[in-house]
């Protein structure tokens, strides 16, 4: 009987290890080996040139420049994601909550490369925003900046990633009661003091989840800044594609190795600060 809770863990933890933590201990080890042009393929002369390399050619720039939008990106979905989690928590019914849920996920009904590309429709010289502005006044001439810049790309990556930091919101508002809330207000608390002193502490570990979330999935994403950011507009995963096809493999082992390395500290100082294991855990009664 004791040994059944192991029996039924050991093939998911076994699928981890093999798909999720022997990938990235290989990717790892590879960072240190050395390019053979001889055989066109990695050998194992440990080296640190792939790691000083990223130094070179503006790449360490790429990776700052990254490393920041993503985390613009994810602060601003949080922001947003914030009131939407609150209305479909506390403020509708069971299904009303469906419903809003559903939609929030309409936009992964549709292709990535349509939703990247829809956006050029929406901020180009002639897309939707240029001829209201024009139509009302405000300008007498297309706004070129809402298009191939990073104000487009960042509206690119809200507008996909926004759902993933939704979802963890939403699970953390089902675990604080709605009586805290009205009897903070009760005993002469606002609106606000009651979100900021009772709400935000009770959700911290949501909001840094939701945070999270986004950041990961805009700090691999690359369809939205070849789309919306133009010729010039480079990121992360460009840059490594971009080494792949020079074959300088160590390169672009290293390069994930640095950022695999951000998003774990993140992962790590998460957990120990805003307690993520929490979101998981189950409920009291």
């Amino acid at each position: 009987m004791n040994r059944r809770p192991f029996a039924l863990l050991a093939p998911p933890l076994l699928a981890i290890l093999l798909l999720g933590a022997v990938p990235l201990v290989l990717v790892l080890v590879w960072s240190f080996w050395t390019w053979d042009p001889a055989t066109y393929w990695i050998k194992p002369d440990m080296s640190l040139a792939g790691y000083s390399a990223i130094l070179d050619a503006g790449r360490w720039t790429v990776i700052v420049s990254t490393l920041l939008k993503a985390a613009g990106t994810a602060t601003l979905c949080v922001f947003l994601a914030f009131p939407i989690a609150y209305v479909v928590q506390f403020l509708s019914g069971p299904r009303l909550q469906a419903l809003l849920l559903a939609l929030i996920t309409i936009p992964f009904f549709t292709s990535y490369l349509i939703r990247s590309f829809s956006w050029r429709l929406v901020l180009g010289r002639t897309g939707i925003v240029n001829t209201m502005l024009q139509h009302i006044g405000l300008t007498q001439a297309p706004v070129d900046w809402l298009l191939f810049s990073n104000f487009a790309v960042v509206v690119g990556l809200v507008a996909s990633y926004l759902p993933f930091a939704v979802f963890p919101l939403v699970l953390a508002f089902r675990r604080v009661p709605p009586d805290l809330i009205a009897a903070a207000q009760d005993l002469g608390a606002g609106f606000w003091r009651a979100v900021a002193t009772i709400l935000l502490p009770l959700t911290f570990s949501g909001i840094f989840a939701g945070f999270l979330f986004v950041f990961v999935m805009t700090a691999g994403s690359s369809t939205e800044v070849q789309m919306l950011g133009g010729a010039g507009a480079s990121i992360v995963s460009v840059m490594i594609n971009d080494v792949m096809r020079v074959a300088n493999y160590p390169l672009a082992f290293a390069i994930s190795t640095v950022v695999l390395a951000v998003i774990f500290t993140l992962v790590l100082v998460g957990n120990v600060t805003f307690k993520l294991s929490s979101l998981f855990a189950e409920e009291d009664r």
